[in-house]
């Protein structure tokens, strides 16, 4: 059975239209997966320093604006990163928010980073149907709120093809320990016939796993590495290929991470996604890149599932506008479309949905 995804383009100035969100946020029912006096988390991504793309607090004030109307209790979260950034304890990833523009002033609501001052505040969920694993550990604050609506910022991914909803719910909401537990089976390695010793890859490794000693070519120290893929992604000679069955794997961990935090909150949930400034890679990285295809709209839905595929879609059609690029150019090589496609036979969703425009 299809699900709806409402949808709104961006308007003649290739921009979001003031009110756009609150708008499709009533016409896609988001009030209906939360009750008056429910906590409702508003999962999104605060951005690395000086980030531009993410989702802005005026953006997140409509959404904050709605769920108090109906009597909700909102409040913007995330979860820390694996990564050696601001944003890998509590104290300086607020810090990072509050350079992006956020506070309770701009957005209308708190700010509270779920997992705790050094991201190790989690709570384990099963995961019905799990093949990789039974439990999720998921920030604590996120599966204690009564329910969760995630605001995402859609971006190319060397992983994920397209990271979307279903990654933000669920990469986004997983404790430090939960985020290695998805990137569990991702290792790099170094073609050292390609390798011209540039040092990419130990600038932009964020745990300092690798190394060019002098007169050498890129070195990798496995116990170090998380498994992020930045290396791969900076790589300029093609040195450090990444494995895409591990591709495959990262994206039915991470599905199986989303089936237990939807599972614990069913009916519970809504997405809302912007497809605007649509980098090849994702909002984490230090240069995302420029955007590849021209700025889209917003999609909401109940549906997870749904609202990924009509984002994978519309993106897709617009590689065709001139100038833009290809998805399978953005991501190279990466199996796009995984998660939708085990999402959907986990049951969380329907790949199959109706597009309204509001």
């Amino acid at each position: 059975m299809a699900s709806q995804v409402f949808f709104t383009p961006v308007d003649g100035a290739g921009q979001v239209a003031p009110g756009a969100i609150r708008r499709i946020f009533d016409a896609a029912g988001l009030a209906g997966c939360f009750r008056p006096r429910d906590m409702v988390a508003l999962k999104l991504h605060f951005g690395e320093t000086g980030s531009r793309n993410i989702w802005r607090p005026q953006q997140a004030r409509e959404v904050v604006m709605a769920v108090r109307e109906r009597g909700g209790l909102p409040f913007l979260t995330d979860a820390n990163v694996l990564y050696k950034s601001k944003r890998h304890n509590a104290v300086e990833h607020l810090e990072v928010a509050a350079a992006n523009g956020f506070s309770f002033e701009t957005a209308g609501a708190p700010l509270i980073i779920a997992d705790g001052l050094r991201g190790d505040n989690s709570v384990e969920l099963p995961i019905p149907g799990g093949r990789h694993y039974s439990r999720a550990r998921i920030a604590a604050e996120i599966a204690r709120a009564d329910a969760i609506i995630s605001l995402t910022h859609v971006t190319g991914h060397m992983l994920f093809g397209l990271g979307a909803a279903i990654k933000n719910l669920a990469m986004g909401s997983g404790s430090a320990a939960g985020k290695q537990m998805m990137h569990a089976l991702y290792r790099p390695s170094v073609d050292e016939a390609k390798c011209t010793a540039c040092g990419a890859c130990a600038r932009h490794c964020p745990t300092a796993a690798f190394s060019v000693p002098k007169g050498s070519k890129a070195r990798l120290d496995a116990s170090r590495c998380i498994g992020c893929g930045e290396c791969a992604a900076h790589c300029p000679s093609g040195a450090i290929p990444i494995n895409w069955g591990d591709s495959r794997g990262l994206q039915e961990r991470t599905v199986e991470f989303a089936a237990a935090m939807l599972a614990a909150k069913p009916g519970r949930h809504g997405f809302i996604s912007l497809l605007t400034s649509v980098t090849p890679n994702c909002d984490c990285m230090r240069d995302p890149g420029k955007p590849f295809v021209p700025d889209i709209g917003i999609l909401a839905s109940m549906d997870p599932v749904a609202i990924d595929q009509a984002s994978l879609d519309l993106v897709q059609r617009a590689s065709a506008s001139p100038g833009a690029m290809r998805l399978a150019d953005a991501a190279p090589g990466t199996e796009i479309g995984v998660a939708n496609e085990l999402a959907e036979r986990m049951g969380l969703g329907s790949r199959q949905y109706e597009l309204v425009e509001v």
